[in-house]
């Protein structure tokens, strides 16, 4: 230290401010020294103390020309303390230390070599990546938030829903080392394109946490993702030719590998629910290879088998499918608008704060039927063909709408209630000891029922966009009218589910949102609940007149 404050001394400061000068450094550099000059011994002591500093203190001293006596009335009682800290610590905690190193080491030596290979694998797939992508966009592809829907038909995505739904079943009813749920999702997006085939993968996963998987829910975006891959494979013909047909199954099984590992951390603590999986994951676990690592491997161990036979099914399907005919309009909409029209509004900041205002106040009961009211504003001003947030001057209507709106989702709810009642009964009488009197069958019954409630409650958030544009179309009683719905349904049934899926999405952002309080009231509700308001309008304009075939051509003509 005392050598490095002479060689520094030597330098001196004007050459280094030379150097300091076009590094914009000076100031801090004059700073540093003058806070030494002033504190003198203490100021040294202090500084010669701190990891970091001890070598820049230093240097400091050398070219600000710190006397040496009080350099070195600093530094060595500085030197003392600091060996002697040392020394204390090694003294106290240093065999245990010793033993975490040497326990870390091989962990360390795994992760060095992971992020090794995750480089490597990036390096060799940029270049087929690019190629890909560019593929995409010569096929037609518009990139993953502007996409335009034909209308495919009902029965086609009821029977993708069935197979998800019935291949899972069996996975889960005869404990297959399989999950069996993702040939339907695949046949919807190789068949109508990448947002139908996710939007079947996220409502399979919806309709079985009701049901048959109660973990299932948290899965929705693996499936989205499985979905959203063999869309866009079909503008790569992938599902013409047998390479095309492996480089779907890769890519499947990787997606489904990569995006469940921390699912599963945050679920299970890394398990997959498959007893083969969750065995090699124990075993690898055991030998003490990163959890993360085994984790991603006992996931994979399932998936490539899994979507081996979701692949070659859901393709062989696809292949005796009859030619679609297509019977309306191709109808497209921009997710890049919807996400962004909101902070292109004039004055946004202040309508947001409102809307804030009025959740903070949700209790009063007032103000949530005004927010409601204007997020029925916002459709009905997109509807119009609005591109702006509406300002908050029509608070009169907006309450009575809100009031309505409400009343008619509490309605639609209402069946889902019902059938939850056996179930609360049954369960009330477990918990007092009358399985007994009850028998087998009638809890068979009741669970069954509360299943079927559960997913009329899914049915009914899938729909939301369908009933609120009926109200918006004719009003409180339209908005009730099942063949109305079901008509606007049918406009174009791509559409409705990817705008009911998105509409949940973003619903369901809101309310993980809401639990961190302050973010979710100023930012995250209000902000989702605008954004889906906004596709409900796109929803309503694209699907409004369906009695009438000349008008709902023209409609989608958008």
């Amino acid at each position: 230290a005392l050598l490095g404050r002479e060689i520094f001394a030597l330098l001196g400061w004007r050459r280094l401010m030379r150097v300091a000068e076009p590094l914009h450094a000076r100031g801090a550099l004059e700073r540093v020294s003058g806070l030494l000059q002033r504190g003198g011994w203490r100021a040294v002591f202090t500084a010669r103390l701190i990891p970091g500093l001890r070598v820049h203190t230093t240097q400091v001293a050398g070219v600000s020309q710190v006397p040496r006596g009080t350099y070195l009335a600093g530094l060595l009682p500085a030197t003392v303390v600091y060996i002697a800290a040392f020394v204390g610590l090694g003294a106290a905690v240093g065999r245990p230390v010793l033993g975490l190193i040497h326990e870390a080491e091989h962990q360390v030596l795994l992760a060095v070599g992971l992020v090794m290979a995750v480089v490597v694998i990036f390096l060799l797939t940029r270049a087929p990546v690019r190629r890909t992508l560019a593929s995409l966009e010569a096929a037609g592809w518009s990139g993953p938030l502007k996409f335009s829907l034909d209308s495919v038909g009902v029965v086609l995505i009821l029977a993708c829903l069935g197979l998800n739904f019935a291949g899972h079943a069996i996975a889960v009813t005869f404990h297959l080392p399989l999950f069996l749920d993702s040939i339907g999702t695949v046949l919807a997006g190789v068949t109508a394109g990448p947002w139908v085939g996710g939007s079947v993968g996220f409502i399979s996963n919806l309709v079985s946490s009701n049901t048959i998987d109660p973990i299932a829910a948290p899965y929705g975006i693996v499936s989205f993702a499985v979905g959203f891959a063999a869309g866009l494979s079909r503008y790569l013909n992938w599902h013409k030719r047998a390479s095309g047909w492996i480089a779907l199954w890769l890519v499947c099984a990787a997606i489904a590998a990569v995006v469940s590992t921390p699912i599963n951390f945050l679920q299970s603590g890394g398990r997959s629910g498959v007893g083969s999986g969750d065995a090699i994951y124990a075993t690898l676990n055991s030998a003490h290879l990163p959890r993360i690592l085994a984790a991603f491997i006992g996931e994979g161990v399932v998936d490539f088998p899994d979507k081996l036979i979701t692949i070659v099914a859901a393709l062989l399907i696809a292949q005796g499918l009859p030619a679609r005919q297509i019977t309306a309009e191709p109808v497209g909409l921009d997710l890049g608008e919807a996400f962004t029209f909101v902070i292109r509004s004039p004055g946004w900041w202040r309508k947001l704060l409102a809307a804030a205002i009025c959740l903070l106040f949700i209790w009063l009961i007032v103000p949530y039927l005004l927010l409601v009211g204007y997020i029925i504003e916002i459709a009905r001003h997109v509807r119009a063909g609005g591109r702006q947030l509406p300002p908050w001057v029509h608070r009169g209507r907006n309450i009575r709408d809100g009031f309505k709106v409400a009343l008619v989702i509490l309605i639609w709810t209402i069946p889902s209630a019902l059938l939850s009642i056996p179930a609360a009964i049954v369960g009330a009488a477990v918990s007092e000891g009358s399985t007994k009197a009850l028998g087998g069958s009638i809890a068979v019954a009741a669970e069954f029922l509360a299943a079927v409630g559960s997913v009329w409650g899914v049915v009914v958030l899938l729909i939301e966009a369908a009933i609120l544009s009926q109200y918006l179309d004719r009003g409180f009683w339209a908005a009730l009218s099942v063949p109305a719905i079901i008509r606007r349904l049918r406009v174009n049934v791509g559409l409705s589910i990817v705008v009911g899926v998105l509409v949940v999405v973003l619903s369901s952002i809101g309310v993980v949102g809401l639990a961190a309080l302050v973010v979710g009231v100023l930012v995250t509700y209000p902000y989702a609940s605008f954004i889906g308001s906004y596709l409900v309008g796109q929803y309503a304009r694209l699907t409004d007149r369906t009695g009438d075939p000349s008008r709902q051509s023209q409609a989608l003509r958008v």
